[in-house]
């Protein structure tokens, strides 16, 4: 997987119609990925990149943020690359792959493909892995994401994800399924993208999916962040 999701970028990188390129700095209070936190709770420095080939539909992106795994403090980066679709004003389709290291000894590095469809606000997209976070068995994970705008800059948006792991869960004595959701209120003037939002889980614990989540952390939080894009 790892292979095709580099020949993928190369490809986007070749293609040779004029690209946009985006990016964006957020310190947010707490790094929560599908429910769980990567940052033990703590606050979190990330920032990401966005290069897009409108004329084409071909797009590529990143990301970096310090994590703390039960390894310690460490280094997450992400790259993914995609094509999208538009098939009315409303209404688009788009499928892609991503691939997501560590730094440290454990990397656990894995990819994972994606497909999904967008409704005006309303985006779903289904994500499977092989390999998730290199534990030795596969995932799929199902998303939907809106967001609404209010009066003036201010906006509300929610998340809702469901995940199901593959393999034996015996050991740990768990639910193989783990379900997360978040809510919140934003505001926006750019560059600067302000929220504040409620994010909780249920299911599964973080050890039997596999996450280098440091250990204890909480299952629901508040989380604060606050973004510049350029």
């Amino acid at each position: 997987m790892f292979r095709i999701v580099v020949a993928v970028l190369l490809t986007l990188l070749a293609v040779p119609a004029r690209a946009q390129v985006t990016g964006s700095a957020t310190f947010v209070s707490d790094y929560r990925f599908r429910g769980a936190s990567l940052s033990d709770d703590r606050p979190a420095a990330q920032v990401a990149f966005d290069v897009d080939w409108p004329s084409t539909g071909w797009y590529a992106g990143g990301m970096m943020s310090n994590v703390r795994t039960d390894a310690g403090h460490a280094v997450q980066g992400l790259v993914y690359g995609g094509y999208v679709q538009r098939l009315d004003a409303d209404l688009s389709w788009e499928g892609g792959v991503r691939y997501t290291r560590f730094s440290g000894g454990e990397s656990y590095a894995y990819a994972e493909a994606y497909a999904g469809v967008t409704f005006r606000q309303l985006v779903g997209r289904l994500y499977y892995a092989p390999n998730y976070f290199n534990a030795g068995y596969g995932t799929w994970y199902a998303e939907l994401n809106d967001s609404h705008a209010l009066t003036g800059h201010w906006y509300v948006f929610a998340h809702a994800g469901y995940l199901r792991r593959n393999g034996n869960v015996a050991d740990y004595h768990a639910s193989r399924f783990h379900s997360d959701l978040r809510a919140g209120l934003g505001f926006a003037v750019q560059p600067w993208n302000i929220q504040l939002s409620w994010s909780t889980a249920h299911g599964a614990p973080d050890v039997a999916l596999g996450y280098p989540s440091a250990a204890d952390t909480h299952r629901n939080a508040w989380v604060f962040s606050v973004a510049y894009a350029w």
